[in-house]
């Protein structure tokens, strides 16, 4: 067997290319002008506009990060609206506006003795739901210490004024010098506070 011959390497080629060769003139073309020259280019494209959709990827991340913001908060609230203080606030508002149409309010709040007759009852079903039946038997100091106790616990005053209010006949308390917005207000925050 004869083995396949291998190709001779190839030479280069250094010869002088024509477009060089001193012979060999070029032809005489005048000079096009500037008009000309610039009627010769064409104009600048434009890439195309950006489409609307699909949105980048940070878009889906943030829809991704609004979506699931939402999610908590909806699951919180449906979470505090099945708590026993969400549903005493209920109970709270709906005794208020009953005590507000029974007689006739002044800056739309009954007085505060209507308003503390409202919430007595609420706030001890509230006391009763979470400690048990043993917070039932409390009156007196035993109830106000109850009513003072926590971040959110009522005034002093106030709390002696709501022990004691609901057990007066009708518009015969003493005045306490209480403002009927800041007691409900006093109402609302402490049963939050208890949820």
């Amino acid at each position: 067997m004869t083995s396949p011959a291998t190709p001779a390497p190839l030479a280069p080629d250094f010869s002088t290319p024509d477009f060089l060769t001193p012979g060999l003139k070029l032809p005489d073309a005048p000079a096009p002008s500037l008009e000309e020259q610039l009627a010769g280019l064409r104009d600048i494209h434009l890439p195309p506009d950006v489409p609307f959709w699909p949105p980048a990827p940070g878009w889906y991340a943030l829809a991704g990060l609004v979506l699931l913001v939402g999610l908590v908060l909806a699951i919180r609230e449906w979470r505090w609206r099945q708590t026993l203080a969400y549903k005493a606030l209920k109970e709270f508002e709906a005794t208020l506006a009953q005590a507000d149409a029974q007689e006739g309010a002044r800056d739309g709040l009954p007085d505060a003795q209507a308003i503390a007759v409202a919430a007595s009852g609420v706030l001890r079903r509230l006391v009763r739901a979470q400690s048990g039946n043993a917070a039932t038997a409390l009156t007196g100091e035993a109830w106000t210490r109850v009513l003072v106790a926590g971040k959110a616990g009522f005034g002093v005053a106030e709390a002696a004024f709501l022990a004691r209010a609901p057990y007066y006949p009708p518009a015969a308390a003493p005045d306490a010098g209480i403002a009927p917005k800041a007691f409900v207000t006093a109402v609302r925050r402490w049963i939050r506070a208890r949820s």
